[in-house]
């Protein structure tokens, strides 16, 4: 039988308590951040004037962000109402059958009651026989007693022959016999029915005791019960406050997206006058023989000093490919050593096992850019950064993951997601970049990805199926 001790229920409380006092404090966190401030929601978003197409790009993933960090607030948050809930289900189930032993010792009792009552009437049977058999037995000897001898000798002399004498001597010491005989049967009787009449009282007893032991242990479950149910109400509302948020961010990614549609418009449309107004002035300037004398000089200088300025770039360029190469040969000198011991140290000084990046399927590259990305594990999301130590954001991190390895990919989240081949999530393999809704990571296989996730978890692991995704791509 399944009985929840006291001390199990408190501790059942305890952990109850100690739950709901942790995501108390990071709701507490979420309203600050987040601009809510009791039932009402406030938008965190006002539309802009003058702001470029980057910018409100930037806004709207750091609003998926954060939309993403209540998401996951709200999967934290079920699970532990969830977990409530069967703590309910459990007590309840051990309410129930206390319940029914409780009715049981309570049918129990009422059993050893009529028995009880069964066994004084036999006592006092008993009791009743005893007392008339001994009132029997004393007749017959006050009788006898007081008849004397005489009588005694005259039932003797009376008889007709020496053998009825003898028969008649040994009906008297028969009948002495059979009253000491059948009162001592009727004083054991007595005695075993008042023997068992204890037995069944002290039975009775201890049924009683248990029973209000059982009871007891009812009004505990009861009351935890009440309990639990209080602090799932609490985390349904937590929840409900948390989806009131979640809506608010989707309401406002959606108010931004518009705002980048119509600035994306606007640009097409000055684009265009743009370009009508340039036609317009070149046809003027042909129109003119000086200007177009004076465009010709100027176009000589222009090329001389845009060919300084190519030999200048080239030479840049080769000191930067050389520095590159440099890095490159660091890196794979790191790399070749993770691939003999199966272990990648962090910049943080932690030890990352990447064997299973190594034994997945895809190419030698991006294994190694895989595994190259997992030695920043630890470290910080910063918005717009681009440094994989002192804090890059999603797109960054990517951004500067690829550049050790010589490849140029594109800045922001939004640009990834047409950028290099796209793959089926099946066919993934490490190195492959998965977008989502204003957010990037790098697959690193078995499904998992390293990515700068937020601001409050960094750059870090987590199940490429987390949420859902919109595109994989294969850059190498």
């Amino acid at each position: 039988m399944l009985i929840l001790s006291v001390k199990e229920g408190k501790e059942k409380r305890k952990k109850c308590r100690t739950g709901r006092q942790k995501f108390a404090v990071l709701f507490v966190c979420l309203l600050i951040g987040g601009g809510i401030c009791g039932d009402r929601t406030e938008m965190v978003y006002a539309e802009p004037e003058g702001t470029d197409i980057t910018d409100l790009t930037g806004q709207r993933d750091e609003t998926q962000e954060q939309l993403d960090a209540v998401n996951e607030t709200i999967e934290e948050l079920a699970a532990e109402e969830e977990n409530v809930e069967m703590q309910i289900a459990e007590v309840s189930e051990a309410l129930v059958q206390i319940m029914a032993q409780v009715e049981l010792l309570r049918q129990e009792i009422d059993e050893k009651e009529l028995s009880i009552a069964v066994h004084q009437s036999l006592y006092e049977i008993a009791v009743k026989r005893e007392e008339d058999q001994l009132e029997a037995m004393n007749v017959r000897i006050r009788y006898i007693y007081e008849c004397g001898d005489v009588d005694y000798i005259t039932i003797l002399v009376h008889a007709t022959s020496f053998s009825d004498m003898l028969t008649k001597a040994e009906y008297i010491e028969s009948l002495y016999e059979y009253d000491r005989r059948m009162l001592a049967e009727y004083q054991k009787t007595v005695q075993e029915v008042a023997e068992a009449k204890a037995q069944l009282e002290f039975e009775k007893e201890e049924l009683e005791g248990m029973l209000a032991d059982y009871e007891e242990e009812q009004v505990y479950m009861e009351g935890v019960i009440d309990e639990l149910k209080a602090i799932s109400d609490d985390y349904h509302r937590q929840i409900s406050i948390a989806e009131s948020q979640a809506a608010a961010y989707a309401e406002q990614i959606r108010r931004q997206t518009e705002e980048i549609r119509r600035i994306e418009e606007e640009a097409r449309r000055a684009a265009e006058e743009e370009a009508r107004r340039v036609a317009e002035e070149a046809a003027r300037k042909a129109a003119e023989e000086e200007a177009a004398r004076i465009a010709a000089q100027q176009a000589a200088a222009d090329a001389a000093r845009t060919e300084e300025m190519q030999r200048q770039a080239e030479a840049q360029s080769l000191a930067e490919e050389a520095a590159q190469q440099e890095a490159i040969a660091a890196v794979q000198a790191s790399l070749e050593q993770a691939q003999q011991t199966g272990v990648i140290t962090t910049t943080k000084s932690a030890s990352y096992d990447v064997s299973s990046i190594y034994a997945a399927n895809g190419s030698d590259l991006g294994k190694s850019i895989a595994v190259f990305a997992c030695q920043f594990i630890g470290n910080p999301y910063v918005a717009g950064g681009t440094s994989l130590t002192n804090g890059a954001d999603c797109s960054g991190f990517i951004f500067s993951v690829y550049q050790n390895f010589g490849y140029k990919v594109p800045r922001t989240s939004y640009d990834f997601r047409t950028f290099g081949t796209e793959v089926s999530y099946e066919n993934a393999q490490p190195g492959d970049v998965i977008c989502y809704p204003g957010h990037v990571a790098l697959y690193i296989g078995n499904g998992m990805i390293v990515h700068a996730s937020s601001v409050r978890t960094g750059i870090k692991i987590s199940n490429a199926n987390y949420r859902e995704f919109l595109t994989v791509r294969r850059i190498i």
